[in-house]
């Protein structure tokens, strides 16, 4: 702008010319509308609408990391297998009705704002299919898929009807899929799990009322007062909330980088922190029933979360011993450091007349240990619950994202680049777990076919692990360096035993 001519006021007045130039400096700040969008000519015409990003939308824009890292945007890309092929016109028009209202939808990213620069869905690029003979190969495009960078020229999302097409071998069940990707900067997990709620069906019509989701962050009207105290984090006080405080006003300053594994890139690549090779395979787990962790609460008194990441830290110890041939997770007598980080999704206003606005990123990326030098099953159980009882005290959680948030507001850009690339490389791996709905759903509402699977695909500085649970099942994948990772089928395989190890172990 400062390079720009100066602007005329168009009216003495100071209220009304100070109006106008600021219209026209939003004008001339942004670029030009399609020529779909501006008509036959190539005339210049003023966004339709201009909203300023969040913070973290921004940092999600122009990046979290140092330039060095080579880093590419984040993308979230959510991977449905559906036994009919969908329509995607159904899917677009769903869309419409929906999403485009919403600026993160109808907008495109450009220096720290939602410009709205097409005033019409643009469907021919929105929306594409592409033509699969199976699974195999759906699976073999989500790999180059979930590398491809959105086009900033258009709203940063776009969906690809994986179809289905041909005879299928004698006996064998081919599904057709759709692969969302979504720009991190639209919002994360939880606020995309309201914002889809309109235009999904379901037994009893209302989606969200069949996610089993902590109270806090249900809207209001669905909240639930469960009339427990909060348990603390066990600790050196017990119920002492003030402790369990400081403890997470403290603990980012307290990570140490994890023991060197056959997993995990050699100690001197993650220092100060890991490069971005740009080398990661997605690998879908055989479904899980989730009666394996049934058989396992009924045993122990524990979380389902509990469950999943101690049949998770198995399934590494394993894989790690067996495959990678690591002598270190053979002996049950060597202490390690191993650590994950989890995203925890932070309460957000919900107004359920528009899901759309709780779109946002409020999520906390919280780092918990993981019991990979426990030898037994039932000892990784205990242990996984300690370490995560931590996570459901309040005041150490009040503590880490008091702590985060005041870092964010204060240190420049390149301090936090840093600051995260430091902290994520101490861990070896990055965990989300999402729950979805406890019956079928059908995607979308009018026209819409009846989801059998979803996986989340997110390629990710360190290894990323994402699970679903949806619909009976457990839904789960890695996204990982193929020379840490090689045959990940084999660590997917020992994740499914796995529950059965432990209930078996507790019996």
């Amino acid at each position: 702008l400062k390079r720009r001519p100066k602007l005329k006021p168009s009216c003495p007045a100071d209220g009304p010319a100070r109006a106008a130039t600021r219209a026209e400096r939003d004008r001339l700040a942004s670029p030009r509308l399609s020529g779909k969008m501006a008509g036959a000519g190539e005339q210049e015409v003023e966004p339709l609408m201009r909203r300023k990003m969040s913070s973290m939308g921004i940092a999600y824009e122009v990046g979290t990391w140092p330039e060095d890292m080579k880093m590419i945007p984040p993308v979230i890309n959510v991977l449905c297998y559906f036994e009919k092929a969908p329509s995607l016109d159904a899917w677009a028009t769903a869309f419409e009705r929906h999403l485009w209202s919403c600026p993160r939808f109808n907008s495109c990213m450009s220096e720290g704002y939602w410009h709205q620069r097409h005033a019409t869905m643009d469907r021919a690029y929105h929306f594409r299919t592409v033509n699969v003979a199976n699974e195999r190969e759906i699976e073999d495009w989500v790999q180059q898929g979930m590398m491809e960078r959105l086009d900033r020229d258009h709203p940063v999302w776009r969906l690809t009807l994986l179809r289905i097409v041909g005879s299928s071998s004698a006996g064998a069940k081919q599904r057709s899929a759709i692969f969302l990707a979504m720009h991190h900067a639209i919002g994360d997990g939880l606020g995309l799990l309201f914002a889809f709620a309109p235009m999904i069906d379901c037994e009893g019509g209302n989606p969200i009322a069949k996610i089993p989701l902590p109270s806090a962050v249900m809207p209001p009207s669905m909240r639930k007062d469960r009339g427990s105290p909060s348990r603390s984090g066990g600790g050196c006080c017990g119920s002492c909330s003030p402790c369990d405080f400081f403890k997470g006003l403290f603990a980012p300053a307290l990570f140490k980088h994890d023991s060197e594994l056959a997993i995990n890139a050699p100690l001197a690549e993650r220092t100060p922190y890991v490069k971005f090779n740009g080398n990661r395979t997605f690998t879908r787990f055989p479904v899980v029933s989730f009666s394996k962790i049934k058989a396992v609460r009924e045993k122990f008194e524990c979380s389902v979360n509990d469950v999943l990441m101690a049949a998770l830290t198995g399934a590494l110890r394993r894989y790690g011993a067996d495959v990678r041939r690591d002598e270190r997770l053979k002996k049950s007598d060597m202490t390690l450091e191993f650590k994950s980080m989890v995203m925890i999704g932070m309460p957000r206003p919900i107004d359920m007349d528009d899901p759309t606005k709780s779109l946002t990123n409020n999520a906390l990326f919280a780092s918990c240990p993981l019991p990979i030098d426990e030898p037994t099953p039932d000892g990784r159980l205990k242990r996984t619950q300690l370490n995560f009882e931590r996570l459901k005290s309040k005041a150490y959680i009040a503590g880490y994202a008091g702590m985060t948030n005041f870092v964010q507001s204060i240190a420049p850009t390149s301090v936090l680049r840093r600051a995260a690339s430091e902290t994520f490389s101490k861990h070896t791996l990055l965990v989300t777990q999402v729950p979805n709905t406890t019956v079928p759903l059908t995607i979308p509402k009018d026209g819409g076919e009846v989801m059998d699977e979803v996986q989340m695909v997110f390629p990710n500085i360190i290894p990323q692990v994402s699970m679903f649970t949806y619909n009976g099942t457990i839904n789960a994948n890695i996204v990982a360096d193929p020379a840490l990772f090689p045959n990940a089928e084999a660590l997917g395989k020992m994740f499914a035993e796995e529950f059965d190890h432990i209930a078996q172990a507790l019996s």
